[in-house]
């Protein structure tokens, strides 16, 4: 192989490295929570990389414990998720719950397992809450499409 045909063959192979795209996939996320412990949704995407990367939608009303301000309705958005793992058959998030200034009042944790036979994440929550005298903790189940 003569040398002006391996500089041709490095400058195509360099041009493909740099016109080439990287394989990233988006997908929704929608998890629902209505039980006597709270109302909870979210809408999100998620990127190629497994995390949400945009929340459409995302709300939260607590229904126990001892704050009330706590049971308005109140929105739920990206800078509010702190922990997110969305990698091969698990789901693991942690959003931070926001009282009426913004301000963190506590948290609710969604662990789930994916389930291949209605491609969904099954699991629980876990609700803290800062209350007076302490943290109250609550669980239930949780399901994510």
């Amino acid at each position: 192989m003569s040398l002006r045909t391996i500089h041709a063959l490095g400058f195509a192979l360099l041009c493909l490295l740099l016109f080439a795209q990287n394989a990233s996939a988006t997908g929704n996320l929608d998890c629902s929570i209505n039980d006597k412990q709270l109302n909870f949704e979210l809408f999100a995407l998620t990127g190629g990389t497994g995390g949400i990367v945009q929340v459409n939608q995302g709300s939260i009303e607590i229904k126990v414990g001892d704050d009330t301000a706590l049971r308005s309705r109140r929105a739920i958005e990206q800078k509010h998720i702190e922990h997110q793992w969305i990698y091969g058959n698990e789901l693991r998030l942690r959003i931070a719950i926001p009282d009426t200034k913004g301000e963190p009042a506590g948290s609710l944790i969604l662990i789930g397992v994916y389930k291949s036979a209605d491609d969904s994440y099954a699991g629980r929550y876990v609700l803290s809450l800062d209350q007076a005298g302490g943290e109250k903790v609550f669980k239930g189940r949780m399901k994510c499409g």
